[in-house]
């Protein structure tokens, strides 16, 4: 799971908050192994997550309108896990560390629905590292 849905009222929060950014079709919005310099809110079009491991095309996500691309990375203000490439022209919003940071300490609301999203995030890593080790397929989200 890299794609992390964003529940209405954290949508809006991030949608009122972020910078508005255009990015056409093959921009490289960051790399797998970059510092984490921020995430993004997918208002339209779509972006490509690719973990550039063998298993990539297993792996790969296409993130819709509605998700949060970067998010644990901008939060741990740790390296990016995969790259991300904008496979159709969008209109992103980007917040910042400090930017989310700041809307969290607002909000303090809102982390519940951050928490939801890291957790399921961190069972689905399980099962898809298990599946991995065992040469099984790959769980669905």
């Amino acid at each position: 799971m890299a794609c992390y849905i964003a529940h209405s009222d954290l949508y809006a929060a991030l949608e009122q908050r972020c910078e508005r950014v255009r990015k056409r079709r093959s921009t490289v919005l960051f790399r797998r192994g970059e510092k984490a310099f921020g995430m993004f809110l997918v208002i339209r079009g779509t972006v490509s997550l690719d973990f550039g491991v063998d298993a990539s095309t297993a792996l790969a996500n296409v993130c819709n309108p509605g998700t949060l691309v970067g998010l644990p990375a901008t939060l741990s203000r740790t390296n990016y896990s995969m790259t991300a490439t904008v496979t159709e022209d969008a209109q992103l919003g980007f917040l910042t560390p400090r930017d989310l940071v700041s809307l969290l300490h607002q909000q303090p609301e809102l982390r519940q629905h951050l928490l939801t999203i890291l957790s399921a995030k961190v069972a689905h890593t399980e099962e898809v590292t298990k599946a991995l080790r065992q040469n099984e397929k790959l769980p669905e989200l």
